[in-house]
């Protein structure tokens, strides 16, 4: 795994701008949120952290919030020099309202509306993302997450080769079976699958991120000794060598 950047996201701290989630997705069940500091509670952190990722729980519509609090997030990142990155859900709309406060953005990314349905329960097409992306005026990072429709491969290749079109950077991430959720008896895809993802997406991608949501153990550890070859990023790495810090998204410009 030589001239692989291995990352630390940890001095990156997740902030939501909602208390929970109240759309019980299949693979999260708002169990994600529930870690995440609450957005008023943030200047309490900003001598420790320069970077932040803001998310939080999606509303029925596929947004996340961000409105009410874009001018606080403005004079927190002026007042004390702050790094945002942005997750924005599945907006109708573009969110032009983060456009000046943004570094980078983060969206989720699927070629195939019927599993979007299955795991959030929303209809979404694939070009209706990226249309809800595309025209902000801010680095843009696209997240696949392989196996999410339960352990399944599905639409990943297909999704790889839309989003080809539009970004050099993509960020795979892989499911995780997450304890009270629908998808909790589920199990993680079989590696010689999640292989063939990556290697696909090392022949037409630039920068391809194995990224922070994969599956622990001895997973994990196969893993990143297999697929290494395969990228230019790793987040989370097994022998804890970091050279880059923060979100994946930073560093893939």
């Amino acid at each position: 795994m030589q001239n692989v950047f291995k990352i630390d996201p940890s001095a990156t701290l997740s902030i939501s701008v909602t208390k929970g989630c109240p759309m019980n997705c299949a693979h999260c069940g708002g169990h994600y949120v529930k870690h995440m500091i609450h957005v008023k509670e943030m200047e309490k952190y900003v001598e420790k952290y320069k970077s932040f990722l803001i998310s939080g729980g999606m509303l029925p519509n596929g947004e996340i919030p961000f409105g009410e609090y874009i001018e606080y997030l403005k004079s927190l990142k002026e007042r004390y020099n702050l790094k945002y990155n942005f997750h924005v859900g599945f907006p109708k709309e573009p969110p032009f309202e983060i456009e000046e406060i943004a570094d980078v953005i983060s969206f989720d990314f699927f070629a195939d509306s019927d599993v979007i349905k299955e795991v959030y329960g929303i209809e979404r097409a694939p070009e209706e993302i990226l249309r809800s992306v595309l025209p902000l005026k801010v680095e843009k990072v696209p997240h696949i997450t392989i196996g999410i429709l339960c352990g399944k491969i599905s639409h990943e290749k297909r999704a790889l080769e839309i989003l080809s079109k539009y970004f050099n950077s993509v960020v795979l991430n892989v499911f995780i079976p997450t304890a009270n959720t629908k998808y909790e008896n589920c199990q993680p895809p079989e590696l010689d699958e999640v292989e063939e993802i990556f290697k696909s997406a090392s022949e037409l991608f630039k920068n391809v991120v194995l990224g922070c949501m994969h599956p622990k153990g001895e997973y994990r550890k196969r893993m990143q000794e297999r697929f290494g070859k395969y990228v230019g990023f790793i987040v989370k790495p097994t022998d804890r060598m970091y050279n880059k810090f923060g979100c994946c998204s930073f560093h893939v410009k």
